[in-house]
């Protein structure tokens, strides 16, 4: 019996909607709302600014329609690329010229997890994305760390289970991106010939 409603349930969710990716445009952090997630300085030290370009991004996951929403690649770059440049740690020709973008620092970002609900009203997801900033001529790793932030989409945000983990998942990274803004804001200037640890 319990076995049958789960499946009458699925089928019902499969009608109600199917899946969507992520999107991208939201999951971009607003610099308008950086001081209200913590005590943002004017910006970040002059080394740092417009400082940054992205490697390619890893650990994102393909959105089944039939299945879960999930954030891919494709558009956990490119929300990370256009948060660095609405908050002043890149030029915009990191994103109309990735290739040949230049910069002093290089950062790799890896989706380790986007661990996520089976079933509930209120859907709590959290993200936990591996960031590493390198200043590319030395190698020295300017910061490194590991971030994780939850972020739920209640019933009253969306009706439909599935866009309701859709809106859960892109909170969850949003936030993890402001985290990292905040982290990156609060390093010191640095002198250009380098400063932090050595890349092993």
């Amino acid at each position: 019996m319990i076995r049958l409603v789960a499946v009458v349930g699925i089928a019902l969710a499969l009608l109600g909607a199917c899946a969507q990716p992520a999107s991208y445009s939201a999951m971009v952090v607003d610099p308008q709302t950086l001081g209200q997630a913590f005590d943002a300085p004017q910006g970040p030290a002059d080394s740092y600014r417009d400082a940054i370009v992205v490697a390619p991004v890893t650990g994102g996951k393909q959105t089944s329609p039939l299945w879960t929403s999930q954030v891919g690649n494709a558009e956990f770059q490119e929300a990370l690329v256009r948060s660095l440049i609405a908050t002043k740690l890149a030029k915009a020709d990191i994103l109309t010229n990735p290739g040949t973008a230049n910069g002093r620092y290089r950062l790799e970002a890896t989706l380790q997890n986007l661990q996520q609900p089976l079933i509930g009203l209120d859907m709590t997801v959290t993200a936990t994305i591996a960031y590493k900033l390198t200043e590319i001529t030395t190698g020295t790793i300017a910061y490194e760390n590991t971030l994780v932030t939850p972020a739920t989409a209640t019933f009253g945000d969306a009706f439909v289970a599935v866009e309701r983990l859709k809106l859960a998942n892109e909170k969850a990274i949003r936030a993890n991106l402001t985290k990292l803004i905040g982290e990156l804001y609060a390093l010191p200037d640095q002198p250009a010939t380098g400063g932090g640890r050595r890349s092993s």
